[in-house]
């Protein structure tokens, strides 16, 4: 593999990486919002905080398929 191959293939990992850190960030901030909303004083309308969590779990999705979709058989290794 040569040195332009490495760089792209780590550039798709940390990208992906980092989608599917954000997806999971926003899942457990659900998560946590529906289960224990009791605790959470701070959050007035937590229905908008579970749909602003969901939006973002959302758009982290499509990230992941979209970089999956074009890159992901160069360079998923």
């Amino acid at each position: 593999m040569n040195l332009s191959s490495r760089r792209s293939n780590l550039l798709y990992r940390a990208a992906l990486a980092r989608f599917e850190a954000q997806r999971e960030e926003a899942k457990a901030t659900i998560e946590i919002y529906l289960s224990n909303s009791v605790g959470i004083g701070e959050h007035s309308n937590l229905l908008d905080e579970v749909d602003k969590h969901t939006a973002l779990m959302a758009e982290a999705e499509e990230k992941i398929s979209t970089l999956k979709a074009h890159f992901g058989g160069q360079s998923e290794k």
